[in-house]
């Protein structure tokens, strides 16, 4: 484990293969154009984008970032004009958005009778559904015992469950949900990520599948429904925008849960999965490195 850590780690220093694919489509958007000079072309890509002249150095500084990698295209409008500018097919603005820009195909900003909306939203309240089917008969008598709701509890029991995956001050990991106040500074972010709402990292979507489905969760069914939700699905050379290799580490930890947990228990396996993570999650926090830790999120950050 720690040895594909360090892998990533290492990897994640070097160019983003997605880099070199922008370079591609910007060496044949100058060529088909009469093999531009580069400022010359981030000239032309600025007036195809704002149907204006660039007025400033400025104006097309951020063209040249956007195609270099280093900086992104901060709205989901600027990249797809971005892409149009670049004279980009189809499929290769697909790629633009979820794997040069590391986003989901869509952006719902309300509850829509879209039919990709809805399909969408149904699934993950599928999965949700499973995830409390599987909820442990303790924490049930215990929530029962207070009081709540087991589906009104989702968003409390996701929350203690997480906690399960990253390196804790407290000790060893709790099967107590306790109150729930203390996820109180989760509610709202987890309430629009349930209903499908705003950007959506891909990140935060792998956790998401990662803590619904665990223990049975694998390569394929994660990738599977990633492309179901609009992501690309699990490649080992794609990189988060930052060059970071999640799916490179993510692929390697569920190879070795599999090699190491066939023929188990899912209580055994459920295990493996937490004390692993959490090995990982120590190593990257003491690293300085915050990209690979999957299941860490912001709302956890007074808790870990």
């Amino acid at each position: 484990m720690l040895e594909l850590a360090e892998e990533c780690l290492a990897s994640g220093r070097t160019e983003r293969p997605e880099k070199r694919w922008m370079e591609q489509v910007y060496d044949r958007f100058r060529a088909e154009n009469g093999q531009l000079g580069k400022a010359e072309a981030d000239q032309l890509i600025f007036r195809e984008m704002y149907a204006a002249e660039p007025e400033k150095g400025s104006d097309t500084l951020k063209i040249r970032y956007w195609r270099t990698g280093r900086h992104l295209p901060v709205s989901r409008e600027q990249c797809l004009l971005f892409g149009k500018a670049l004279q980009l097919s189809e499929e290769e603005r697909r790629f633009l958005i979820q794997g040069y820009c590391d986003r989901c195909d869509r952006v719902f900003e309300s509850v829509t009778q879209d039919a990709a909306y809805q399909e969408r939203r149904a699934l993950l309240q599928e999965l949700a559904g499973e995830y409390l089917d599987k909820v442990h008969p303790a924490l049930k008598r215990q929530l029962y015992h207070s009081g709540e709701d087991l589906a009104h509890s989702l968003r409390h029991l996701y929350y203690t469950d997480a906690k399960g995956y990253i390196r804790c001050r407290e000790g060893e990991y709790s099967a107590q949900v306790g109150r729930h106040i203390s996820s109180l500074n989760y509610m709202s972010e987890f309430g629009r990520q349930m209903k499908l709402l705003g950007e959506i990292p891909r990140k935060t979507m792998i956790r998401h599948l990662m803590i619904f489905a665990s223990p049975f969760v694998n390569e394929e069914w994660l990738s599977r429904w990633l492309i179901q939700f609009g992501y690309l699905g699990l490649d080992k050379d794609h990189t988060q925008v930052d060059g970071s290799r999640l799916d490179r580490l993510l692929l390697g930890y569920l190879k070795l849960y599999r090699e190491c947990c066939a023929g188990s228990e899912p209580a055994q396996c459920q295990n493996w999965l937490r004390q692993a993570s959490r090995f990982l999650d120590d190593y990257l926090e003491k690293q300085g490195n915050t990209s690979l830790r999957l299941f860490y999120f912001k709302a956890l950050k007074d808790w870990a």
